[in-house]
């Protein structure tokens, strides 16, 4: 539909633009001026000049020009005028009289007038739209508003002019031009305040402004000169609502350009200055861009100094970061170092200029280094340093990371933009160092979570997947780690002599360490139980290898038992051990059976073997032992309480008649819910064996 009407309108407005110059032609021929078609004739003009206005804002898409595009094309449109109007001037020579509004004296007046009267329209009023986009840039609130009043003044200044038929911008306030000189008044206020929305000229560049202000100046020029040169005779013989038009678009051009000229003059001294510090906001935002872009904590060092290096324009820049432990700094990059220099730098320790900085958490700035008292000697350091400048590195904790320095050859070549640039850089690379440090950190937690994962899993491996069947026994167990990795440990043998066996143990300390001494304990086991008989000599056998392996500050405490199916016993050794919780099938109260021992590898063999003993218990009737770590025991609630040997007394004595299964169920619920939401500082583990000779509630 729109390709339609545009395709009419470009078909129309030539024959429109046609019938007025035949119409003009017949009326200088005939001098007969009929007021009725001059009216009609005057509404054609207007509605093709609106034609245009909203040609221009709905099919030309202006706002993706920039501010160089806007200010080339208000040239060319300007230079048009003038060209057009001194090509036809030269070749048709045309006459006018001297009266408001001029009156063709000439055929060739009649052709001029009408081609500069369209020239005119369709040139000023892109200009003005284009005018439009740089008064629009960084738009205040009632921009728009201000604009679009401007708009409907001139409007109807034009039709003021065109019915009183005087001339406008002279500001007489007579009778005959009053309603003139108040419309043309209100425009000019509106275009003064328009004027000033020249935000555009403050963030140019000083290169731009300077090329700016000189090529304006002729644009300027030829801006005054234009209504004068090219429309004062033409316009109004034609169309005194063009004239008007166009008069009051060029006072807007003359105002706004002469005041951006002025404003671009105004700013050049400054313009270096506010380069300076637009180049500064790129660098700080092109080096946090860059520094958050790098996480490789070897990678990033090295980009900090050359980043740092090239906003500073500096001769010498190197970073060193602070060792807390040993309260120096280390240099970790630099630009313009000799190996020598590296070696003997100043600048390690937490003298000098680096006491001044970490002192006042704050920048430091020496300009003439050779004249300084106090630091003039860093020329036998570095010969060719004349001014020196260095900020902290802080973490997001106030924490001193380090600090980074540039030099330059030449005195006063900082300054304190300077001063607040390396500041801003310095900020920037100690979050990112920061940030680098604990993704490093966290991809580190994350690799050895799941390496301890898998060491928990290894761990679970070498815990029995299933409980053995023995014979007129009940055997359950349960085994649950404080952490990751545990230290306690239980697990299923036999002896040589076919008898099962059974032992329950816990290595000291928590942790790695501990898991490790666990598994190497069960491998020794299940190695050495088939070449002994009983508890007594295996024990013994492996605290013999134990101790030469283990470190001094640990050893493994033990419960080494063995089942005997036919005389319903168990015989057991406790190797500095828990107590053996125990209640025979005739008693009601149970209690700890605490025999002789020390732990598994806190002695070579003679002591250990003297002091371990072997203990007999008989479980006929339903009798019923438990061997435990101190974990269960020691099981603490909110209040730091331990659940204790009472409890687990008690807790015995209420379910010994119970399965094993029953028994470790009840146990569990009762430390968890005696613990509560307090998690377990060591592990818990045990292992119940009951006598099934008679009949109580089997394990499902």
């Amino acid at each position: 539909m729109l390709k339609k009407i545009f395709k009419i309108l470009v078909i129309l407005i030539p024959l429109a633009i046609l019938s007025i110059l035949i119409i003009d032609i017949l009326s200088f021929y005939s001098n007969i001026s009929v007021t009725l078609i001059s009216y009609l004739r005057e509404i054609v003009i207007f509605s093709l000049i609106f034609l245009c206005y909203q040609f221009i804002k709905s099919r030309l898409n202006l706002d993706e020009l920039t501010i160089s595009q806007n200010l080339r094309r208000i040239t060319y449109l300007i230079a048009i005028n003038f060209f057009i109007s001194i090509i036809l001037k030269l070749l048709l020579n045309p006459e006018y009289s001297s009266s408001f509004p001029a009156k063709y004296n000439s055929l060739s007046a009649v052709f001029v007038s009408t081609v500069m009267a369209f020239t005119a329209s369709f040139t000023l009023v892109p200009a003005l739209f284009l005018l439009k986009q740089l008064i629009f840039y960084k738009r205040k609130r009632n921009t728009s508003l201000i604009f679009h009043a401007y708009l409907l003044v001139i409007t109807i200044n034009a039709f003021s002019v065109y019915f009183s038929r005087q001339p406008v911008g002279w500001l007489r306030f007579s009778n005959q031009s009053l309603a003139n000189d108040i419309s043309f008044s209100v425009a000019l206020i509106l275009v003064i305040m328009l004027s000033f929305r020249n935000e555009w000229i403050t963030y140019l560049s000083r290169k731009k402004k300077i090329i700016y202000f000189f090529s304006g100046i002729p644009t300027f020029i030829a801006i005054v000169a234009l209504f004068d040169i090219v429309y004062r005779q033409s316009l109004p013989s034609y169309s005194l609502t063009i004239a008007a038009l166009t008069f009051n678009m060029w006072i807007f051009l003359l105002i706004y350009g002469g005041l951006a000229i002025s404003k671009l003059f105004l700013q050049l001294p400054t313009a270096r200055a506010f380069d300076r510090k637009i180049k500064e906001l790129n660098s700080l935002y092109d080096l946090g861009r860059l520094l958050n872009s790098e996480t490789n904590i070897n990678k990033l060092l090295p980009l900090i100094t050359r980043l740092t290096s090239q906003v500073l324009e500096s001769h010498s820049t190197w970073l060193e970061l602070y060792e807390e432990k040993e309260h120096r700094f280390t240099v970790v990059s630099q630009i313009n170092l000799t190996l020598e220099e590296i070696k003997n730098n100043p600048f390690l320790t937490n003298d000098g200029l680096n006491e001044l900085i970490i002192k006042n958490k704050d920048s430091i700035l020496i300009n003439d280094i050779p004249h300084h008292r106090q630091f003039k000697n860093l020329l036998q350091w570095k010969k060719e340093v004349r001014t020196i400048l260095g900020a902290p590195l802080f973490s997001n904790r106030g924490q001193l990371m380090g600090i980074i320095y540039a030099t330059k050859a030449k005195e006063y070549t900082f300054d304190i933009d300077d001063v607040s640039l390396l500041q801003g850089v310095s900020n920037q690379a100690a979050a990112a160092i920061e940030n680098a440090r604990l993704l490093k950190q966290s991809i580190e937690r994350e690799r050895l979570e799941q390496e301890l994962k898998i060491a928990r899993d290894v761990q679970l491996k070498l815990l029995p997947q299933s409980l053995p069947k023995v014979e007129n026994f009940d055997i359950d167990a349960f085994c649950l780690s404080a952490y990751e990795l545990g230290g306690d440990y239980y697990d299923f043998f036999y002896f040589s002599d076919g008898n099962p066996g059974i032992i329950v143990g816990d290595v000291s300390g928590k942790g790695t360490s501990a898991a490790l001494y666990m598994a190497e304990f069960k491998g020794i086991i299940q190695t050495l139980a088939k070449n002994h008989k009983n508890p007594y000599t295996l024990a013994c056998d492996i605290n013999r290898i134990i101790y030469p392996n283990i470190e001094r500050r640990s050893f493994v405490s033990a419960i080494i038992a063995k089942l005997n199916s036919q005389e319903e016993t168990v015989v057991f050794t406790r190797a500095g051990h828990t107590p053996v919780l125990y209640c025979s099938g005739n008693s009601h109260e149970p209690s700890n059976i605490i025999t002789k021992g020390i732990g598994i590898g806190l002695d070579p063999g003679s002591k250990f073997n003297e002091i371990l003993e072997e203990y007999t218990v008989s479980l006929k009737e339903n009798g019923t032992v438990i061997f435990y770590t101190d974990g269960l025991t020691e099981a603490r609630n909110g209040e730091g309480l331990e659940f204790g040997e009472e409890r687990l007394l008690l807790l015995f004595k209420d379910c010994k008649r119970n399965s094993a299964f029953e028994i470790k169920e009840k146990l569990v619920k009762t430390v968890v819910e005696f613990c509560a939401e307090t998690p377990l500082h060591d592990d818990l583990t045990f292992v119940i064996l009951k006598n099934c000779n008679e009949n109580f509630t089997s394990k499902p």
